[in-house]
């Protein structure tokens, strides 16, 4: 078994030979590179509710940082980088944060790619599988658009291909939130949240979240932010700089999986350490639609 700084090492190569572009680009590894003990990370898998978080710490007055789209500083602010104007214009935030620390950072990766680095915490976000995979394929082949996910001939195609890890796309999301529940552990703070809890119960969600990195906002401040950030009200915004084809935005619903969930595509979920961690944030993977 590999272990140490040499195991970090080889996942990192893995993770550049394969081409994981969107989750560890030149910027992002800079950008590591820059964190310090009072920033957070926002660690979720793509699709899962990460813009809609990130617009409301941003709408917060707090300092929401995409280090994707960002060039960040150690001194915590952040400076947009022009090659990614289009994404960000599509998702604007309120500009220059009243509160520079903690700085909360995006990320897809897992922990071994912060090895070493003397972080505030971490802030697991998590959806459904179901409904985060189904969004995540379809970002991935509409809005992106990009040549191998396309190669699917069908989201269950998909679902069972390797992806970008080399893992296809079920294991992939298993893994990540298993190794985030353990290096969670390892961190000063951390907190975990759902999609689900998030959309339905925002403040005590919210409220819950922001305590556990040392933050007390009122209530009503938390409220007025999850208005502005309204699914709706940022899918204007995003439909207006964008046009009227797929955006980054989709759907932003809760449980949508029980609209198109078929029996074969259930049976895939249901491979079981992919739905015993599921278990542990409350999903049960073993449902099937509604009739």
């Amino acid at each position: 078994m590999r272990t140490g700084a040499a195991d970090d090492m080889t996942d990192k190569v893995f993770y550049l030979l394969h081409g994981l572009q969107d989750r560890y680009s030149a910027l992002y590894q800079d950008n590591i590179a820059r964190l310090g003990p009072r920033d957070v990370l926002v660690a979720s898998i793509g699709s899962s509710g990460q813009s809609y978080l990130g617009g409301i710490l941003a709408e917060l007055g707090l300092n929401y940082a995409d280090a994707y789209t960002e060039a960040l500083r150690e001194d915590g602010a952040s400076e947009p980088v022009s090659a990614y104007d289009d994404y960000r214009e599509r998702l604007a935030t309120p500009g220059a944060s009243r509160r520079p620390w903690p700085r909360f950072v995006k990320t897809h990766l897992t922990p071994r790619f912060f090895t070493g680095r003397p972080l505030l915490g971490v802030w697991i976000l998590v959806r459904d599988p179901r409904d985060a995979l189904y969004s995540w394929y379809r970002f991935r082949t509409e809005f992106v658009r990009d040549p191998l996910d396309r190669l699917a001939t069908s989201f269950e195609d998909w679902l069972c291909r390797p992806g970008p890890t080399g893992l296809d796309r079920l294991d992939d999301w298993a893994d990540f939130h298993r190794r985030w529940l353990c290096g969670a552990g390892r961190l000063p703070r951390s907190a975990i949240t759902t999609f689900e809890d998030l959309k339905r119960d925002p403040l005590p969600t919210l409220r819950a979240g922001l305590r556990a990195f040392g933050l007390s906002i009122p209530d009503s401040d938390i409220a007025a932010a999850v208005l502005r950030s309204d699914f709706q009200t940022v899918r204007r915004r995003e439909r207006a700089q964008g046009g009227d084809g797929p955006g980054i935005l989709r759907r932003g619903q809760p449980e949508e999986w029980r609209t198109w969930m078929s029996p074969s595509t259930a049976d895939l979920f249901g491979r079981a350490h992919v739905a015993a961690l599921a278990r542990r944030f409350g999903y049960h993977l073993g449902e099937r639609a509604r009739s």
